[in-house]
């Protein structure tokens, strides 16, 4: 069985279990990584976080002053990915799309519509790199919003990270 939870990214002085728009929302972080340039990434299990993007994201923005995203994990198979930033808006996408799509199967909802193709999350997530003041890795981006093979969805959200331009220390 894989990870069922949620990772959140900012950039803060601050703690992520001490910021409120996370705090007002989950327990507990169980992982936290810091990476250069101030920005954490934090994981929290369970299904909390999943549903709360559109209102915690700019909320987290706001709070930080600086873009931020969230990847929602189903079973390490796929991630849901929101960002928002205060140019770009909300945004959303998937890794593991294949695998998103058999998740949503059941859903009312018309999946192409509610996640962009890969050339159209790829240039959201370009667009929130670049509002950050990073330098992003476009066409990495694409590979890795098209990738379908991958053991571990957590992986991919990694990649998709460095890509942004959130390096490693």
């Amino acid at each position: 069985m894989g990870f069922w939870g949620s990772y959140v990214v900012c950039r803060s002085e601050t703690p992520l279990d001490d910021l409120r728009a996370v705090i007002e929302r989950h327990d507990g972080i169980d992982e936290h990584e810091h990476r250069p340039g101030g920005w954490q990434i934090g994981r929290y299990p369970g299904p909390e976080l999943a549903d709360e993007g559109p209102a915690m994201l700019p909320e987290l923005a706001e709070e930080t002053g600086a873009p931020a995203l969230t990847g929602f994990v189903l079973d390490s198979d796929t991630v849901f990915v929101e960002g928002y930033s205060r140019g770009g808006g909300y945004w959303r996408a998937c890794l593991a799309r294949e695998a998103a799509e058999a998740y949503c199967e059941d859903d009312d909802e018309d999946f192409d519509a509610e996640f962009p193709l890969p050339e159209q999350a790829a240039q959201a997530a370009t667009t929130w790199a670049r509002e950050a003041g990073l330098t992003p890795d476009a066409a990495g981006l694409l590979a890795t919003f098209t990738e379908e093979d991958s053991d571990f969805a957590e992986e991919l959200l990694f990649r998709m990270l460095d890509q942004l331009g959130i390096g490693h220390g």
